[in-house]
């Protein structure tokens, strides 16, 4: 079942979103590592577990963060348009105030996922290398040219504040948010046994139709 019903999502809202969250989660563990262990000015000191600093292999840690935040970046557009064109499940059993929140959250989520990656990439140094194309720094384009040369900016006093933002939602808000979503479906799955996580699940992962479980 491609399309989404009343009772379930369909097979490409499923993709969307696994595939997504996965590159999410990656994001964050391959940036917090190359801060926590790998990047000798930011490296927690004493080295832990053994793993000793190594600037050589910041750039290229990095660049498999820039890549899944491109990738996020890009997969958002068509993943908003499904969404727009499809029936959405009917909501599950709730306060209007609940329904409102899990509003709120998902249309938060989907604005993450357009920011984070818009202000990664224009505060990113090196180009992104997909390996078959890269992508240029957003200080090598022609736009960014164009925004220096009329304002009289240099990449430092362009990036510095995009960098900024970045970083204040990476690390207070969005993290927050995602953890707030997770912990939402857990409930949803073991206390109120409802069909919340079990209609977006995989058939493989043992998704089911949208009745609630006995």
């Amino acid at each position: 079942m491609l399309k989404n019903t009343t009772e379930r999502f369909g097979s490409i809202a499923k993709l969307f979103h696994w595939s997504m969250a996965v590159a999410f989660i990656l994001a964050y563990i391959v940036v917090y590592y190359v801060i926590w262990f790998i990047d000798p000015e930011t490296s927690i000191k004493p080295a832990l577990f053994g793993i000793e600093p190594n600037g050589a292999l910041v750039i290229p840690l990095l660049n498999i963060h820039w890549v899944l935040g491109v990738s996020i970046g890009v997969l958002v557009v068509p993943r908003l348009v499904w969404r727009l064109i499809n029936v959405e499940p009917a909501p599950v059993p709730g306060s209007a105030l609940e329904h409102l929140l899990a509003r709120l959250a998902h249309w938060a989520l989907y604005l993450f996922m357009i920011v984070m990656p818009l202000t990664g990439y224009l505060n990113t140094y090196d180009p992104t290398n997909f390996g078959l194309f890269i992508i240029p720094a957003f200080r090598e384009t022609a736009l960014f040219a164009w925004i220096a040369s009329t304002w009289q900016l240099t990449a430092e006093q362009v990036e510095t504040p995009i960098f900024a933002v970045h970083k204040f939602l990476g690390d207070w808000v969005v993290w927050v948010v995602v953890a707030l979503h997770v912990a939402a479906a857990i409930f949803h799955h073991r206390v109120r046994k409802d069909a919340t996580l079990t209609r977006m699940l995989p058939a493989a992962w043992g998704g089911q139709a949208g009745q609630k479980r006995d």
